[in-house]
């Protein structure tokens, strides 16, 4: 379609919604004026940037009683983890055990006569965890299997992100064995090994005969199915009484999706100017992007409501997120170093949940002044959430949904903040991201960031697996702008959105020639090209 269809119809729309919701409603709160911690000056960098003092002003209502959430509804329909273990367990015992509970200790084996004399339709089952939890996401395990014609490189097996210390199954069939050691049958292969390092554990290693395969293979369908997330999204925002503006945004980028895809850009404050990225790009291409990513990091809640405010009187779309500790007042480092009362956090009345929503409450009169003022924000709070590195994800992807669900809740029921659209960021991890996935009734915009060049094509489809039919996805962080060819080879993200600094200046992620292309290619839409001043 014509990335012009829709100026006309939105314009008018956002004519008719100018004067926005006036009522007062049981979500108001009272704003406070701008404190003098809240700025966005300085020129250090977002790592060493000394966390200011945090506001202590918070929304001057509270419940009478302690607050606590709807139950969220049912995200899949899921056996216990202890059933399944049950189950799983019971057919592994028919198999041979070959190796089990060793950490960083190999399995070398001189006889391997139970895999040269393995039948065609027989499988290898693992299973594995990391018992040194700071190695989540890296390589704990290396399977090689060799022939006399030799064998293909190591296979690497990393930890999962997520609870690394999980004990988790991998199959492998006789075909995918065969391949690795370039063999045509199981006679042929001379050599199976599996090495161990970096807290890796070998929980089990099994020989599956054919009868005990197929009842696994059987089991682990069954699971799959069990285990899908139950979709309930119709198209439209998570929150039915989203203000009229939010609703114009989300159903242009609805529209447009998979036929162009919105420029973005991550400002930096401590580089002289708010506007150093912007004003580079402008300078370079004689455009600015779509749309501008900004940071409540060090409180700086007063100047980024403002920035947020000017770019969408400006026409353009604003998005923030929250590089903070678990205080909620902090910033970068904090926001690795802190974690969370993971115990005890979630349960109403204990301090750890009372302190909990106290700090998280304090982005709550800074997104009033921007709902009362009509201004849509995408909103992306604890971004790249499977990563690991981040105290959010660190209590793991059962917590996390809590997390979630938590803030989404508070911010929308008992706040009545209506100009949120809700961006769930996975990080470029991969693997198991349907374990995080808090719900459709709390999401709008799903998506990843990676810093590999390209579209990065694989991620988009893990995405577009796990998220529901219609939702666009996003890439909410990158450092190399994917071109118009990657893109529509397999990933048409709804947008892109480069990090600040070096990402953008610097010729080793962006050439000027390319940022020069992309900014003033028909496909790529700009901040001039959008419907909503």
């Amino acid at each position: 379609m014509k990335k012009w269809g829709l100026i006309l119809c939105i314009t008018l729309l956002l004519a008719v919604s100018a004067c926005g919701k006036t009522e007062d409603n049981t979500g108001a709160v009272n704003t406070p004026a701008p404190t003098q911690a809240e700025n966005n000056g300085g020129n250090l960098s977002e790592a060493t940037k000394a966390p200011t003092e945090a506001p202590t002003a918070a929304p001057t209502e509270a419940a009478p009683d302690v607050w606590v959430m709807e139950e969220a509804p049912a995200i899949r329909n899921s056996l216990s983890e202890e059933e399944k273990l049950t189950r799983q367990n019971a057919i592994l015992e028919k198999g041979t055990l070959l190796f089990s509970d060793k950490t960083n200790k190999g399995y070398y084996p001189s006889d391997i006569s139970w895999l040269t004399g393995a039948g065609m339709e027989d499988c290898v089952a693992l299973v594995f965890a990391c018992d040194d939890v700071t190695h989540g996401g890296w390589g704990v395990l290396g399977l090689n299997v060799k022939s006399a014609k030799g064998g293909a490189k190591q296979k690497d097996i990393a930890a999962f992100s997520d609870q690394p210390d999980k004990e988790r199954l991998i199959v492998y069939s006789m075909e995918e064995l065969l391949s690795m050691a370039k063999a045509e049958k199981p006679a042929d292969i001379t050599s199976f090994q599996l090495g161990a390092w970096n807290g890796g554990r070998i929980a089990g290693l099994y020989h599956l005969p054919k009868d005990v395969a197929a009842e696994l293979d059987t089991f682990l369908a069954e699971m799959e199915k069990a285990d899908a997330i139950i979709h309930t999204y119709n198209g439209e925002l998570s929150n039915e009484n989203a203000i009229e503006n939010a609703k114009i945004v989300y159903d242009y980028l609805q529209e447009v999706y998979g036929e162009v895809c919105l420029t973005g850009q991550m400002e930096s404050t401590w580089m002289g100017s708010p506007d150093y990225e912007l004003n580079y790009i402008e300078r370079e291409t004689g455009k600015l992007p779509a749309i501008r990513g900004l940071d409540f990091m060090h409180n700086d809640f007063a100047g980024v409501t403002k920035r947020a405010k000017e770019w969408w009187e400006k026409g353009g779309i604003p998005t923030i997120c929250w590089h903070t500790g678990s205080d909620f007042a902090s910033g970068y480092d904090e926001s690795k170093a802190h974690n969370l009362n993971w115990d005890e956090a979630f349960v109403p009345g204990t301090e750890a949940y009372n302190k909990l929503l106290a700090d998280m409450d304090r982005a709550v009169p800074y997104l009033q002044q921007l709902e009362d003022a009509n201004v849509p924000i995408l909103w992306r709070p604890f971004h790249e959430l499977d990563g690991g590195w981040f105290w959010w994800s660190k209590g793991g992807a059962e917590n996390f949904v809590k997390l979630w669900q938590l803030m989404y809740s508070r911010y929308t029921d008992f706040w009545g903040l209506d100009n949120l659209i809700w961006v769930f960021g996975y990080s470029g991890n991969g693997g198991n991201m349907a374990a995080w996935y808090p719900g459709d009734n709390y999401v709008d915009l799903l998506g990843a960031d990676s810093y590999n060049p390209g579209a990065n094509v694989n991620l988009f489809e893990e995405c577009d697996e796990l998220a529901p039919e219609g939702m666009p996805l996003v890439f909410h962080e990158c450092g190399t702008i994917p071109t118009e060819d990657q893109m529509e080879k397999g990933a048409p993200w709804s947008f892109f959105m480069v990090w600040h600094t070096d990402y953008i200046t610097s010729e080793k992620n962006n050439t000027k020639k390319s940022l020069n292309e992309i900014y003033n290619s028909e496909y790529f839409i700009t901040l001039d090209e959008l419907p909503f001043k």
